[in-house]
């Protein structure tokens, strides 16, 4: 942010800070970061090459339409979703949204921890399944003992890493380890596709910041683009050499474990917002829930995609709640409700925990 002009007050900090984030540029940069992580690395893996082209041009366009409705509302970029629901909404389904984030967080990880197993194995079989389990007890201990997320310069390499590791998958052929989604249906492919996309939902500027909003969908379409390359069939190349093969899985694994760490800190601050016990029992209950999750897709013999439909679920469920907040006109604010909106306030901007889940958490996806 630029330094402020010699002689301003105090009351033109905010003015000046939103005014230098108004522009084309800062809003596409605030949308890919919000939306981009371990999705990049997970959802070829899991999906390619079968969504095709159609599919996730579609998934973009429809939230290209619901990004100008929440804009035409006032957008979620200033409050948040959550204080966004609330004030349209009320406290009932503010919790619900809450919750929505808790519980996609806490499934998503089962699918991010069985993909990392999957790029570190070089294998989509039975082996994966207790290799996600340790990676998944792993985090959660890490997030336990050491619940400080990465810094901002932390989140802008892992990034740039995550880029890089698709990038590299997509040169050599598409990424290998997970089986793809056979001849699904197009919408069971659109909706573990949102898995990508949790992190637009509380970055969208208000209609009257038209260089922002532009901005915004702009990211939005480089971000699709992004995916359209990355989901595409692959073409012919050959196979990568077993120790490029294996250092790209090693490095691709790293990566999503640390996603999962961060992603379950913030499965545990929505914890904490829903019953207001310490976030440790957060963290413990959302690791369970995630090794349920596990249990029962090593029991029904499903890959990731099929995994990936929890928290794509929850995450269709909060954008269509955030958009019919955005055609109700904003209730009357009660005093007994003040201090839940500004709490929602300080934590839904902490996109560093959202992959990309749902981050996404999705980056929150980041």
């Amino acid at each position: 942010m630029p330094d402020r002009t010699a002689g301003a007050g105090p009351a033109a900090g905010p003015a000046a800070a939103r005014g230098a984030g108004d522009g084309w540029a800062a809003g596409a940069a605030k949308t890919l970061g919000a939306v981009l992580g371990a999705g990049a690395l997970l959802l070829p893996a899991a999906l390619a090459p079968r969504p095709g082209p159609w599919t996730g041009i579609a998934v973009a366009a429809v939230l290209a339409g619901w990004c100008l409705l929440v804009a035409a509302a006032g957008g979620t970029a200033d409050s948040g979703p959550v204080a966004f629901v609330r004030d349209r909404l009320g406290p009932g389904p503010a919790r619900a949204a809450t919750a929505l984030y808790f519980g996609g967080f806490a499934t998503g990880q089962a699918a991010l921890a069985l993909g990392a197993a999957e790029f570190a194995l070089r294998d989509s079989g039975w082996r994966a399944f207790p290799v996600a389990a340790a990676i998944l007890g792993s985090a959660a201990a890490y997030a336990w003992f050491a619940p400080r997320g990465p810094s901002p310069a932390g989140q802008r390499l892992r990034l740039a890493a995550v880029l890089a590791l698709a990038v590299a998958w997509r040169a050599l052929g598409g990424p290998l380890p997970g089986p793809g989604s056979g001849d699904r249906a197009a919408l069971l492919v659109a909706v573990p596709l949102l898995f990508g996309w949790v992190g637009l939902e509380g970055a969208v500027p208000a209609l009257s910041r038209r260089r922002a909003l532009g901005g915004t969908l702009l990211g939005l379409a480089l971000a699709a683009a992004l995916y359209a390359v990355l989901l595409a069939p692959p073409a012919a190349a050959a196979e990568p050499s077993p120790a490029v093969a294996a250092a790209l899985g090693l490095g691709s694994a790293a990566l999503c474990w640390t996603y999962v760490r961060t992603n379950l800190r913030a499965t545990a601050v929505r914890w904490t917002e829903l019953t207001g016990r310490t976030p440790r029992g957060g963290l413990l209950t959302a690791a369970l829930i995630a090794l349920g999750a596990l249990a029962l897709g090593r029991a029904a013999h499903r890959d990731v995609s099929a995994l990936l439909l929890g928290p794509g679920a929850a995450a269709a469920a909060l954008f269509a709640l955030i958009a019919l907040a955005g055609v109700r006109r904003p209730r009357p604010p009660r005093p007994q409700e003040s201090t839940d909106h500004d709490r929602d306030h300080d934590h839904d901007h902490d996109h560093s925990d959202r992959v990309p889940v749902l981050e996404g958490a999705a980056r929150s996806a980041g």
